[in-house]
């Protein structure tokens, strides 16, 4: 028989229990702090510090999804096939993570970005590398090798195409920000051997997702922050947009100086009239026409005979052929001048 308990353990005990349950309730306010306000407090990792804001991520978003196109047309022209590019993702991290996610042997390129003046890698994940590499030597492009090796130097020939081509559009992509020039690129194989930032700094990662028809991956475009440091106070909603607006005009403008030194022919029409052709047949030097036009009526002024103008005829002061042109034709009224 079990023994029986006394009212005072049985006290005891629920009192041991009761603390037990306020225990617990004062871990979880611990674990969800709230502040006098009523907000959580989110704690803040100094491992991983938000150097880069949201309104900055998604400005360099918008600046590289020029990119990926780019990409994705170069691309499709070297594998002579179709081949899809997009971004798969944006994110800050620590130099140290992003080169434990790279894959070694690897295949990735540094280079410096001037007038930035700091590097910036760019890694093929090995399955698109090999990818492009099979297409140069007229494979199907899905025939990777059985176990991951470091690209040979013939190997080393084909990708320096892509690498080349793929920055001539970054630098391409970034002339809607900044004129930028990359410099110095050159191949490792092993990640730890690129000492371009120190393990705790700070990098901006954006991945690009490579699809074609037999192989698949990720193109890494990795920028320490010191890098993009002297452009981040032009990264945002605003900047950008005056940025946007200010390149389109100048594009305008530019268009406009293009145009000033194209030729064009100019007509003239001072009157017109209808006549039977077998009136038109008999027409002798001498005869005098009769147009339906009056003499106050204003001329048409064709340009690459297109009706733009209404104008009135005179004499100019050299004693050529002259009109001022006095009203625009408007857009949809051109077959009433035709």
């Amino acid at each position: 028989m079990p023994d029986i308990l006394s009212q005072k353990e049985i006290d005891d005990r629920l009192t041991k229990t009761d603390d037990d349950s306020s225990k617990g309730k004062n871990m979880a306010k611990k674990k969800h702090p709230i502040n006098a306000d009523g907000k959580p407090i989110i704690t803040y990792d100094f491992k991983h510090p938000s150097r880069v804001s949201k309104d900055q991520m998604r400005t360099l978003e918008n600046l590289h999804s020029n990119l990926s196109r780019m990409m994705a047309a170069s691309f499709s022209t070297l594998q002579r096939s179709v081949v899809d590019c997009d971004i798969a993702f944006v994110d800050q991290t620590t130099y140290a993570e992003f080169i434990m996610s790279l894959s070694n042997p690897s295949c990735s390129y540094t280079f410096m970005i001037e007038p930035l003046g700091g590097p910036a890698i760019m890694d093929f994940s090995l399955p698109v590398a090999y990818s492009f590499i099979d297409r140069q030597f007229g494979g199907t492009g899905g025939n990777p090798p059985k176990e991951a090796r470091p690209v040979t130097a013939l190997e080393r020939q084909v990708m320096s195409k892509v690498v080349t081509r793929c920055l001539a559009n970054l630098e391409a992509a970034w002339e809607a920000l900044l004129k930028i020039q990359v410099t110095d690129a050159e191949l490792e194989t092993n990640p730890e051997f690129m000492q371009v930032a120190a393990p705790s700094d700070t990098v901006i990662l954006i991945a690009f997702e490579v699809n074609s028809q037999h192989a698949s991956g990720l193109v890494n475009l990795c920028f320490p922050y010191f890098t993009l440091e002297p452009v981040m106070p032009y990264l945002n909603v605003q900047t950008w947009a005056s940025r946007e607006r200010g390149r389109r005009e100048s594009g305008k403008e530019e268009r406009f100086d293009q145009l000033k030194s194209v030729k064009t022919d100019v007509t003239a029409l001072c009157a017109r009239g209808k006549m039977a052709v077998e009136d038109v047949a008999n027409i002798q030097v001498g005869d005098t026409l009769v147009m339906d036009t009056r003499v106050d009526d204003p001329s048409v002024v064709f340009v690459e005979n297109v009706p733009l103008f209404l104008a009135k005829s005179g004499t100019g002061s050299r004693g050529n052929y002259a009109v001022e042109l006095t009203q625009s034709i408007s857009f949809g009224e051109e077959s009433d001048h035709a």
